[in-house]
């Protein structure tokens, strides 16, 4: 026998209880039955949680992709913990600025999620704005306090690789990850979501994942020697029946995004893989950063000679992303190298001239 006890007829389950008596009514189940009252209490539309609730109901966001509504979400409900009580109309003063900025700076120990939660409150009151139930957007154009959100200065370098690759904590799978990264400049949505079943005999034909410029871009990606042999040694992992994602883990199922993200993070850590700052900060490599190594060795790679439109074409990005990253690795570097070979040659004229 097994008896269910409801908050109320038609309510929630607060309690499953599994054979014996008819179970009574203990003071943790009132506990229960207040906070699921509490909790269906209906939210006023006119103030910061009601329009958190209309906004998780909105096409904008039924539109998300999973990925992205699980790290909104999180931001959403800290603006609720926050902001949920406070009048929609206190939001059209431009003095509220001064609050939403205190609040970052309360969250400035993880300037990242500090820079993601005001990201957030400025889409859920333009949300707003757009349907006439504030009259600005006052968290819109705040700064950010992430230092590294620009990170077209951070890739992956060959020693990075080749730490990466021998250390004792970084498991083969998540290799794999970074290697197959490295040969196809894609991102986590698209590392873990492609199949065999995209790999043709000469190319890699793909959908984004991620929208760029508000549309998918198509990825049409060659399959030249040195993806050929990280694809081929991907093919021996074991994987269980039905998987037919390139990538699996060390159990041999599918990767989700927050379980290579996790992974990944924590053998980074493992292996020290990181990025020194011009003011001697070490920062944590990310594996979005290899995108930037694949853009290099394209824009390096001997006779392939490739322009920054077909290396967006190649890569899912726009022509603007290609050419911060050309300007960072490959046209500063070939500065310095042209400078440092007139200096040597001005050198030994001086040398000959003596």
């Amino acid at each position: 026998m097994r008896y269910y006890i409801y908050a109320w007829r038609g309510g929630p389950r607060i309690r499953t209880v599994e054979g014996g008596p008819k179970p009574t009514i203990t003071k943790a189940d009132v506990i229960a039955i207040g906070a699921a009252l509490e909790a269906a209490k209906p939210v006023p539309k006119d103030t910061i949680a009601g329009l958190a609730t209309s906004y998780r109901s909105s096409p904008e966001w039924k539109g998300l992709e999973a990925s992205t509504r699980d790290t909104w979400g999180r931001a959403l409900d800290k603006i609720e913990a926050r902001w949920g009580e406070v009048p929609l109309r206190l939001w059209c003063n431009p003095r509220m600025v001064t609050q939403v900025v205190k609040w970052r700076d309360e969250m400035s120990e993880t300037p990242r999620a500090a820079d993601i939660g005001i990201a957030q409150l400025s889409r859920l009151l333009e949300f707003a704005r757009l349907r006439g139930q504030v009259t600005v957007n006052i968290a819109a154009g705040i700064p950010t306090l992430y230092r590294s959100a620009q990170r077209a200065e951070i890739i992956w370098t060959d020693e990075d690789f080749k730490v990466w690759n021998s250390h004792k904590d970084v498991h083969q799978s998540i290799r794999d990850v970074a290697a197959l990264a490295a040969a196809t400049g894609l991102r986590r949505a698209d590392l873990i979501g492609l199949t065999w079943d995209e790999i043709g005999d000469v190319a890699i034909i793909r959908i984004a994942r991620k929208k760029s410029k508000g549309k998918r871009q198509r990825v049409v990606m060659p399959i030249v020697p040195a993806l050929s042999a990280v694809l081929d040694e991907v093919k021996t992992r074991s994987r269980k029946a039905g998987v037919n994602t390139v990538l699996v883990t060390s159990h041999g199922t599918s990767w989700s995004g927050n379980g290579l993200s996790g992974s990944f993070g924590k053998a980074v850590r493992a292996a020290e893989i990181v990025h020194v700052d011009y003011d001697g900060e070490r920062i944590a490599k990310h594996l979005h950063d290899i995108r930037g190594t694949y853009a290099t060795r394209l824009m390096t790679a001997p006779g392939l000679n490739l322009t920054d439109r077909e290396i967006a074409q190649l890569m899912g990005w726009t022509v603007d992303q290609v050419a911060e990253i050309r300007k960072h690795y490959v046209d500063d570097a070939a500065i310095v190298v042209a400078l440092g070979e007139r200096l040597a040659q001005a050198a030994v004229k001086r040398s000959v001239k003596r």
